[in-house]
This record gives structure tokens, C-alpha cells and sequence, in this order.
């Protein structure tokens, strides 16, 4: 299974909608954990806590972050096809608050995973995100949809 953890609720109708579109179409079952936002850099800490709670000891954690390694769509799909096909638990995905991920999180993740070097609203991250995981099972395909 795939899970995406994310800090904050969703509140944008229309992004919400684009998530829904995708996942309607998406091979595989994805799970979207929602974790309560903090207010400030020490909520962090609660923030770490209450994400590593879903996180199982098996899962294969990325978490999205703007140090991470940037990868083409061809190359995340590449990464999650393998993943899919030789790691036995979950892959579990993370998409932090306003202050980032806690040290416990960091941690945490086997893969630090970037989309680019700008910041992004979480919720609009949310969308781009759900996008590039149909957008890889669709490269697996070999699906026109990528071109």
C-alpha cells in the first residue's frame, strides 16, 4: 500500500477535487493520513510524534522535503516501481507543516525527495504530488498520458 502523511487539513475545494480526480484513476490504493497542523516551530516536536505513529517499522519512508534529491518523472517512477516490486511493506510518503520535519523524522526517512527548490502551499503540494504518482504508474504503463 501507499500511504501520504501530511501535516494540515485540506481546504481548498478545487485542489481537493484535483486530488480526488487522480485518485479515483490511480492503480493502487492510496491512503492519505492527515495530521494536526502546529502553530509554531515547537508544535514540530507533536507534529514528529503524531507522523511516526502511522509510519510502521517495515515502511519504506520518504519524506518530501526541500533538500531532498530532485528526480524526473521518469525517475520516480523508476524508484517506486522498484520499491513495489522488492520492498515488502508499505511506502509511505510525508508531507510536513509550515516548520518542516521533526529530527525524530528526519530520521526516520530512508529517502528525502524533492519537487524544487521553491516553497510550496502544502495543500497545493498535496495536488502536484498525487499527480506525479499517477503520472508514474502511468510511465510504468508505458501510457501515452506522460508525453
Amino acid at each position: 500500500m501507499i500511504k501520504l502523511i501530511v501535516v494540515g487539513k485540506m481546504n481548498q475545494k478545487y485542489l481537493n477535487e484535483g486530488i480526488h480526480y487522480y485518485l479515483k484513476q490511480m492503480p493502487q490504493k492510496v491512503e492519505i493520513i492527515e495530521i494536526k497542523d502546529g502553530k509554531d516551530e515547537k508544535a514540530m516536536q507533536q507534529e514528529g510524534g503524531q507522523i511516526l505513529r502511522f509510519v510502521d517499522q517495515s515502511d519504506y519512508v520518504i519524506g518530501l522535503a526541500i533538500k531532498g534529491k530532485m528526480l524526473s518523472s521518469e525517475d520516480f517512477s523508476s524508484k517506486l516501481e522498484e520499491l513495489m516490486n522488492y520492498h515488502p511493506g508499505n511506502i509511505t510518503f510525508i508531507i510536513g507543516g509550515s516548520y518542516g520535519f521533526s529530527k525524530d523524522v528526519y530520521e526516520r526517512c530512508q529517502m528525502l525527495m524533492s519537487f524544487s527548490e521553491m516553497t510550496f502551499p502544502h495543500q497545493l503540494m498535496r495536488l502536484v504530488f498525487i499527480e506525479q504518482l499517477y503520472r508514474a504508474f502511468k510511465i510504468m504503463e508505458h501510457h501515452p498520458y506522460h508525453k
